[in-house]
């Protein structure tokens, strides 16, 4: 059964007073514009209370019918949604609140964006333009926040694990009332501390001291139909691409902490790696954590994957936290009394160039990829980023593309070593359900 929607695109959302013509043109054209995938992603927000989906073909084949348009009436726009199955509406009617918000925030971002690099910029100019992004959706509107912090997981994560990333912030947050998060704003480990922050939150009265605590929820546009944002985020921004998404959660943060996830966890906690083994960032201060519970071994894996890969050479850029979570916190509040920087945008740290360069995934690119130890640490670290990278587009993102080979699958190169202990890796992240939900999912890849 299905049904009409008028939702409001909201013009606060937007940054403006209202919408003009010409702006009502450019809406139009956005909406009907491919590459910008806002049916599929409307859908996706009109359905964020239900249950999950596996990747973006399944939301897309469930909103198949659905048709958007645009109507103006009393001094309000407003998007038409066309054939909307009644089941992902709570009372049959309507959409939920939390929805309306998304929805504007996306077309902020995706079809009203701020200005890009110019042509040619260098990794300052780039970095200058994401941070044009970042102010656009209102993330900077304060200047001093205090301290943030990024928290990375995965998004399909059983229960104990989901408790437990709540008991952390809760912990963090009773120890350092005056924190913010901003996690990849879906399910899992992206919701679980914002739970857990705003029990803190009430127990130290911190909006009466502090003022206004945001949920921040940082997405990309290409994984946003799988995984939509949680509804206790309500400063969302749309980023045009997973490189842009990193910087920006690293760049918006004071510091910083995984816990376990799947390949996409992996793909940030390299990125991190990388960052803060750049000899320019050298002596930044940026802690980073790696936290799980007592009896869990994801971490320790991983410390030995990185060590199989890299030697010694990554160790002592993160810190493993294992227990307790009011221990944990304890530490934290700790060094963060050393953190001297309340102001973001965090414009010290450098970023190689190489991990701003969007990264297409294709089946000659993904062959094109040097896993070998015969090459700097950091050069290995981009092309293992863009590996993993490359195991959540064509497995979340993109089914399609990986549908489109057939039987065939790219050939990954490099040492036998490193082939080795990633296969093993990426066939541990699958049986474990971190990957794909579907028991019959096999990788996206083969090691000969």
């Amino acid at each position: 059964m299905k049904t009409d929607l008028r939702i409001p695109i909201l013009h606060k959302k937007l940054g403006v007073a209202e919408l003009t013509p010409a702006d009502l043109e450019t809406l139009a054209a956005g909406l009907a514009e491919p590459a910008n995938r806002l049916p599929e992603i409307v859908g996706a927000l009109i359905n964020v209370h239900k249950a999950d989906f596996a990747d973006t073909r399944q939301i897309r084949d469930k909103f198949a019918g659905m048709q958007l348009g645009l109507r103006r009436e009393d001094g309000t726009v407003y998007l038409l949604c066309r054939g909307v199955p009644v089941d992902c509406l709570y009372d049959g009617k309507n959409v939920i609140w939390a929805a309306c918000e998304f929805i504007s925030s996306s077309i902020r971002d995706i079809v009203f964006p701020p200005p890009g690099p110019e042509p040619g910029a260098d990794s300052k100019g780039v970095s200058l333009a994401l941070r044009r992004f970042a102010e656009h959706a209102g993330v900077l509107y304060r200047g001093e926040r205090n301290l943030v912090s990024f928290v990375w997981g995965g998004h399909r994560v059983g229960r104990e694990e989901y408790e437990f990333a709540k008991e952390v912030a809760y912990w963090v947050t009773l120890f350092l009332p005056h924190m913010e998060h901003i996690t990849g704003c879906g399910e899992g480990i992206m919701k679980a501390p914002f739970k857990g922050a705003q029990v803190a939150y009430a127990k130290q009265r911190t909006y009466q001291r502090f003022g206004l605590r945001d949920f921040i929820g940082f997405t990309e546009k290409n994984i946003l139909a799988a995984e939509p944002p949680n509804e206790l985020v309500n400063r969302f921004v749309v980023y045009p691409c997973m490189e842009w998404r990193l910087e920006a959660f690293i760049r918006a943060s004071h510091c910083g902490r995984a816990h376990p996830g799947g390949p996409g966890t992996v793909e940030e906690v390299l990125t991190m790696l990388a960052v803060l083994g750049d000899p320019a960032n050298q002596g930044c201060g940026f802690c980073f954590d790696l936290v799980e519970r007592e009896d869990s071994a994801y971490f320790t894996a991983f410390r030995d994957y990185l060590r199989e890969c890299f030697g010694n050479a990554l160790d002592g850029l993160y810190e493993i936290h294992r227990g307790a979570p009011a221990e944990y916190a304890r530490n934290l509040a700790e060094r963060a009394r050393r953190i001297t920087t309340r102001y973001l945008w965090n414009e010290d740290l450098r970023f190689d160039p190489r991990f701003q360069e969007r990264f297409e995934v294709t089946f000659a690119s993904m062959e094109a990829l040097d896993l070998s130890r015969d090459q700097e640490p950091r050069d290995l670290l981009i092309n293992l980023r863009r590996f993993f990278h490359a195991i959540v587009h064509v497995s979340v993102k993109d089914p399609d593309l990986l549908d489109s080979w057939g039987a065939d699958r790219p050939r990954i190169r490099g040492d036998r070593a490193v082939l080795a202990a990633t296969d093993r890796l990426v066939r541990r992240l699958a049986e474990q359900g971190r990957i794909h939900p579907d028991a019959a999912y096999t990788v996206p890849y083969r090691v000969e």
